[in-house]
């Protein structure tokens, strides 16, 4: 049981790429703290799901996109668990709009979500490690992506990119 005991953050964690990886960290017996901005009732569903499987997790609702809100996801995670140990920058937004149509609005919301709260995240969150004495690990999820014509791929795929430097 390698994360036995280890406590994880997944930001976007209550659908999609994020789900699968909070019932896969569980799977693994680690703690979980389940990041999402809508649809409480699938991160209870989900919780529920972690329970089963005899882990504990805690759905916070944070918009990953304000600095304070990050800040709050760590912060519960170490009132809840005592600790963090992993970061999953997973939360990311798209436009469906083209190079030509997407507004500046749009843009700065896809940055804010997409790249800058993966930075300051781990930023925030190895803050914390350092502080409990330990090492830990941030991963940022690159969002999958059909290959032809596909509106939204350009801006979606520049923050990911930039994450994985």
């Amino acid at each position: 049981m390698p994360l036995k005991d280890k406590v994880a953050i997944v930001t976007g964690g209550n659908s999609g790429i994020g789900q699968a990886i909070v019932l896969e960290l569980a799977r693994q017996h680690a703690n979980v703290v389940i990041d999402y901005v809508c649809h409480p009732e699938a991160t209870a569903a989900l919780e529920r799901e972690v329970s089963k499987l005899g882990d504990q997790s805690i759905g916070v609702e944070a918009d990953v996109s304000k600095l304070a809100d990050l800040q709050m996801l760590v912060d519960r995670a170490v009132s809840k668990f005592g600790r963090v140990d992993i970061m999953v920058n997973n939360a990311g937004v798209e436009t469906r709009s083209s190079i030509l149509d997407t507004t500046e609005d749009q843009y700065e919301n896809v940055m804010a979500i997409n790249l800058r709260s993966a930075f300051f995240g781990t930023q925030i969150a190895a803050k914390q490690m350092i502080k409990q004495g330990g090492g830990g690990r941030s991963s940022t999820s690159p969002r999958c992506m059909r290959i032809g014509r596909c509106p939204g791929i350009p801006l979606i795929a520049c923050p990911k990119a930039a994450c994985a430097c």
